[in-house]
């Protein structure tokens, strides 16, 4: 089962592959495994956060801005080795961090729906 996250300007995230303090915004739509997904944890901003976007910008995340961290199963990033990199990346542990500004409120809300829908002893 796959779980959508719709883009929007108002929903930036990271990954492994992330510059240090840069985000990328959600410009197309992300889909993640369900199935795939080992670790969840969210939260909610109390300070803001100064970061920049890819191409330099300044952004400022502000307080309430939620955050989901998923971390995949090692197996998703898995794949061979190369003649030019010996060692590339072999049960990498996958990471998403997707922060939500208070204007994403809604699309957070469904995601989180979504995943305690999976969860079995929600309580």
């Amino acid at each position: 089962m796959l779980l959508k996250i719709r883009k929007s300007s108002a929903i930036y995230f990271i990954t492994n592959d992330t510059p240090k303090g840069r985000l990328i915004n959600l410009s197309s739509h992300l889909y993640l495994n369900l199935h795939q997904i080992t670790e969840l944890s969210h939260y909610t901003l109390k300070t803001s956060l100064d970061k920049q976007s890819l191409d330099g910008k300044k952004l400022t995340l502000t307080p309430e801005t939620k955050v989901l961290h998923v971390t995949l199963a090692p197996t998703f990033a898995s794949w061979e080795e190369t003649k030019d990199k010996k060692s590339r990346r072999i049960h990498e542990r996958r990471f998403y961090t997707l922060h939500f500004l208070p204007e994403a409120l809604q699309e957070y809300l469904a995601i989180r729906q979504a995943l305690n829908g999976q969860i079995l002893n929600d309580d």
